[in-house]
This record gives structure tokens, C-alpha cells and sequence, in this order.
């Protein structure tokens, strides 16, 4: 039980970090539709902000969504470890939530996959094709981890019930 209090302080302490910078992308991103940004060189995941044309601050916004998509995860497994501190493992509301950090965690990384390729394409001008391991398919992978630990939360609760029925 002691690592689950490990994992609950770490997780806390990323989400304590992560909402001020939260806030100040929101704000960031909001403000490059309503402000010229032509006299600052600024340039954020690829995208310079010095460009005339709307494309560079909507590939901005979608990657601030983005973010948006992974803090909301980190949400979710912030509340399963409150359930699993508890002892309330094979609860409806975990295995939603296992399901909802896989569907966030998947979408994050296919929009994170194709933003990097369209900066390559749009930003860069040039084509490449790359085999390995990098961050979009990890994300992509924990997603779809999250989504078959669902299915086993699923099975075991079934699994659970008989169990319980049984004399």
C-alpha cells in the first residue's frame, strides 16, 4: 500500500504543477486570435508566430486542446488512485474511468502524430519517414493499455460478483 501513497503524491504533484501552466497556455492561446503577434518572434512546437496567415495559430490552439486532453487524463487517474486507496478497486467508476483516460490518451497522441507530421510537411517542406520509437506512439500505446485494462476491470468485476454469489 505504501507505493500507491507514492504514486498518489507524485500524480498530485503533477497536477498541482500542471494547472498553472495550464492556465497560462489557455491564456496564451486565446490571446493569438485576438492579438497581433507579428512583432514578437515567438515559436512554440514548431510554430512560429511571426507568420500573417490564421494556419501556424490554429495548429497552436489544437495543440493547446491537446495539452487540455492529457491534463484531463491525469485527472481521471487521479481518481482512480483515490478509489484504489480506499480499497474500492472493482467499482463502476473505475473501470469509466480507465475507459476515459484510454480514449483521451489515444485521440492525444493520433492529434499530437498527425500536428508533427503537418509541421513537417507545412513548417519544414520536406517528407520523411521514420521508424522507432517516439513520444505520439508511446501516448497512442498507453491509451489503448487503458482501454484493455477496462476490459479486464470489466471481466474481474463480473468475475467478483460470481464469486460473491457463490457459497
Amino acid at each position: 500500500m505504501q507505493k500507491i501513497n507514492i504514486l498518489k503524491a507524485i500524480v498530485d504533484l503533477l497536477w498541482i504543477f500542471s494547472m498553472p501552466v495550464t492556465l497560462l497556455i489557455l491564456g496564451f492561446s486565446i490571446a493569438t486570435f485576438f492579438i497581433d503577434l507579428n512583432d514578437f518572434n515567438i515559436k512554440i512546437n514548431s510554430v512560429n508566430s511571426n507568420q500573417n496567415d490564421i494556419f501556424p495559430k490554429v495548429v497552436f490552439v489544437i495543440s493547446a486542446l491537446n495539452y487540455l486532453l492529457i491534463i484531463a487524463a491525469l485527472y481521471f487517474f487521479k481518481e482512480i488512485l483515490n478509489h484504489f486507496i480506499r480499497v474500492k478497486i472493482f467499482e463502476v467508476t473505475v473501470i469509466k474511468s480507465f475507459q476515459k483516460i484510454g480514449n483521451l490518451l489515444t485521440i492525444s497522441g493520433l492529434i499530437s502524430l498527425t500536428i508533427s507530421i503537418i509541421n513537417k510537411i507545412y513548417f519544414e517542406q520536406k517528407i520523411t519517414l521514420e521508424f522507432g520509437l517516439n513520444e505520439h506512439l508511446i501516448i497512442i500505446c498507453l491509451g489503448l493499455f487503458f482501454l484493455i485494462l477496462s476490459e479486464i476491470f470489466k471481466i474481474a468485476k463480473s468475475a467478483k460478483q460470481e464469486n460473491d454469489l457463490t457459497i
